[in-house]
């Protein structure tokens, strides 16, 4: 029996051929699954760390994408070092060189060299297409659906697998034609849901060469749904043993490692400890039972604020704080220009500029290092403990890429907080900053940031409990209703079109999943207070977990949200664990009646409603699809990805939703976090890149705000950022409010509109749409 580390060296060294997909460190993580399987049965304890399984596994596996060598250095620095190949799904066609990139070589190469290659999806279609097979476009596409696999051939790459497994589907393309070189060696069984009926569907979902060792599967093991895929990893580990003979102890070198992926991202994001900037000053305010004490605190606090800051959880189920931007410091960024400009409000439409740089680095790095400088003490307090609070526009999906929008514009805005009110469910906390550490780089943060000494921060604290405690017995009137004429940008038959646009793409190859959105645009009076009662009356009619106001005194401007979608949420003790909530699946919901005979009637027919939408196909593959995203991009900045409950239907004023919450732990910092995930999956589709260029090709605007995330960096080191949905912007006496849904094979453009309608009016309840 082999020690530890020979156990190891027996372990095949990877090369991971990323096509650019949303699902490759979903393999990798099954990469990783299998060798930590594999170390623990050649005699490994079994009770070696996560941490230091990772690191070893890691040593084994290398990431690089389809395009960023040439195959000259591919071949000649890279296969020398490892000992097989796996080549990821992807976007697009194999007979098209820009979609497969260096595999296809790599597979062409294995009759010289003999490096066993397992293809998945894209990479199957690729072996397929090389050795003389037919892809193309199958009669019935799946996505995110299911399928029993039946196994024809259990010797190899199925052994010890059952015939009947379940696995996951994304594909439109399959092999239809075999040749006499490949063999089948299993096939899809049953049923799946193809327009709007059930057919069945016998797709050949997995290949071997006949001689060379290269093997294929269609279907997706990575999935989670899916069964075995560690198994068929491990499969494919032992025949690579067979193929290549005895392995060697080494390790793939680090000149080698440092050509991957992973390697390059962790140099760009290195950090350097900081000690805490500042100390915290709190006092907690009991709330003895007062409801909406969020909405108390608004009115009579921030009555006359020219720059209020609101995250409201006007739900009451969590966390609402309450600030303001005037006179603090303001952080904007732009993607076309790449420069961050540092601002503090000093009246309505007028501000101090303290810091200006064009960056020669991405601005999410930029700003977990001003992050890190704006640290607080250990101390006692709400998850909120002041700090950064803003948001990311989708446009910052372009930010450090070649494919930057060319319209300048705000891309980021964040106000460093440095005094607020906290309001929990039973208390309200009112919280203050103070100066204790400055450094060098961030000495714009000391002229804006934070008070000078404990008692200034006190005597603020004190003053402001006391307006905190008069609000808890302030009534606040209930808003107007708000008749605004809504206009889409896109009117209905332009974006059934573009719905049908879309399914053609996802047909050809092009995508699994494209979230598709329109704008509406009405006339509201300028200015704050209407933007206010327009804010008021949104949450009345749709209380949600993640809503905010926030005003831009310097344009005028406001955000007014209702989002009921956590995108991730983080709390740090030794490490980062990190929390995501995808929704993807929505049903209306009608508002609950006042009439008690009429309650029976309504709570049946809302239950119907919630079984129907947790039952639907569709619906499941759409929020399937984004669950394996998320965990792809949480993987690749994690060593333990968990779907912590999976589809759960919660239900809001005025729509039912499917939920999935997917946990992680990380050494990632907030930001890094953050800017791995981004933008939010929910509102693109996957894969991510191929299908955010074809989103922007349809759509032909800038989504802004809508689609972004908003929330906050806490100084503590916790933050929590809502998806930017059920949203308004207003600007110049224009309101615009965004909103669409995931596109699959499955989608029908008329019910698509549909459910553009009941997000609208979740919105916007007083909206009129032609």
């Amino acid at each position: 029996m082999p020690g530890t580390n020979e156990a190891w060296g027996w372990h095949p060294r990877t090369l991971v051929v990323d096509n650019y997909d949303s699902y490759t460190y979903n393999l990798v993580a099954l990469l990783t699954d299998a060798a930590r399987a594999h170390y623990s049965s050649f005699g490994g304890s079994g009770e070696a760390s996560i941490e230091e399984t990772e690191r070893r596994a890691q040593e084994h596996i290398i990431v690089i994408r389809n395009d960023e060598y040439s195959w000259e250095t591919v071949r000649d620095s890279i296969l020398p070092h490892v000992d097989n190949v796996v080549i990821s799904p992807g976007p697009g066609t194999p007979a098209r060189r820009e979609d497969v990139g260096v595999g296809r070589d790599i597979i062409a190469h294995t009759q010289r060299d003999g490096h066993p290659v397992l293809g998945v999806c894209l990479g199957h279609q690729m072996i397929a297409h090389e050795y003389g097979a037919k892809v193309d476009q199958s009669v019935v596409p799946v996505h995110g659906q299911t399928s029993s696999i039946d196994v024809l051939d259990d010797s190899c790459l199925f052994h010890g697998i059952p015939s009947g497994f379940c696995a996951v589907r994304y594909h439109s393309l399959t092999v239809t034609h075999m040749s006499s070189s490949l063999r089948v060696l299993a096939r899809a069984a049953g049923t799946v849901e193809h327009a709007g009926r059930m057919v069945a569907s016998t797709d050949i979902m997995g290949i071997r060469h006949n001689t060379l060792p290269l093997w294929g599967v269609q279907f997706h093991p990575e999935s989670v749904c899916s069964e075995h895929g560690v198994r068929l990893l491990a499969n494919f580990a032992q025949l690579t043993r067979m193929a290549v003979g005895r392995l060697h102890v080494l390790r793939i070198p680090p000149h080698v490692q440092s050509m991957s992926v992973q390697a390059r991202d962790q140099r760009v994001w290195e950090r350097t400890p900081t000690e805490p900037r500042f100390s915290l000053v709190a006092r907690r305010v009991e709330l003895h039972g007062v409801v909406d004490a969020g909405a108390r605190v608004f009115a009579h606090v921030h009555s006359s604020d020219w720059a209020p800051v609101w995250l409201d959880g006007s739900d009451n189920s969590g966390m609402s704080v309450l600030a303001s931007s005037a006179h603090a410091a303001t952080v904007r960024y732009s993607v076309h220009s790449q420069q961050v400009r540092v601002v503090r409000a000093t009246g309505p439409g007028t501000e101090d500029t303290l810091y200006v740089q064009t960056l020669s680095e991405p601005f999410w790095t930029w700003m977990q290092r001003t992050v890190d400088a704006t640290r607080c003490v250990d101390s006692v307090g709400p998850a909120f403990r002041c700090g950064w609070i803003g948001h990311f526009a989708y446009e910052m999906k372009d930010d450090g890429s070649d494919d930057r929008e060319s319209e300048s514009a705000v891309d980021a805005q964040l106000t460093f907080v440095d005094r607020c009110v906290v309001v929990e469910p039973d208390c309200a906390w009112v919280l203050a900053l103070v100066r204790r550490a400055a450094d060098v780089e961030h000495e714009w943060l000391d002229q804006a940031c934070g008070f000078a000494s404990t008692a200034e921060a006190e005597a603020w604290v004190h003053g402001q409990t006391q307006r905190v405690r008069e609000a808890l017995d302030v009534d606040v009137p209930d808003p107007e209703p708000l008749h605004v004429q809504m206009r889409p940008l896109m009117d209905r038959a332009t974006y059934l079109d573009a719905i049908r646009t879309a399914q053609q793409l996802i047909a050809q190859g092009e995508s699994y999943e494209i979230c598709l959105t329109n704008e509406f645009q009405g006339l509201i009076a300028p200015g704050q207070m209407s933007a206010r009662q327009a804010y008021l009356r949104m949450r009345q009619n749709n209380p949600a977990p993640f809503g905010a106001f926030i005003w831009d005194s310097s344009n005028q401007s406001g955000i007014l949200s209702c989002s009921p979608e956590r995108f991730q949420r983080t709390r740090v003790d030794s490490e980062t664990e990190i929390e995501m909530k995808p929704i993807k699946g929505t049903s209306r919901r009608e508002p609950r009646p006042f009439l008690s005979n009429e309650y029976d009637e309504w709570r049946e027919e809302d239950e119907r409603r919630k079984q129907e939408l947790l039952s639907s196909v569709k619906e499941r593959a759409e929020n399937l699809m984004i669950v394996d995203l998320i965990r792809h991009d949480l993987n690749t900045i994690s060593h333990s990805v968990r779907v912590e409950r999976l589809m759960h239907i919660e239900s809001f004023a005025r729509v039912h939703q499917m939920v999935t919450t997917v946990r992680a732990r990380s050494c990632a910092g907030v930001v890094e976090c953050l800017a791995h995930c981004f933008p939010p999956g929910s509102m693109t589709g996957a894969p991510k890149t191929r299908t955010t260029q074809i989103i922007s090709q349809l759509e032909n605007r800038r989504r802004g705000v809508y689609s972004g995330v908003l929330g906050y960096f806490s100084t503590h080191g916790r933050s929590d950022w809502a998806v930017v949905i059920r949203t308004a912007v207003v600007a110049d006496g224009r309101m615009s409010v965004g909103t669409g849904g995931a596109l699959t094979i499955l989608s029908e453009p008329k019910a698509e509109w549909a459910e553009v309608e009941t997000k609208l009016h979740a919105t916007m309840a007083d909206s009129v749409s032609p």
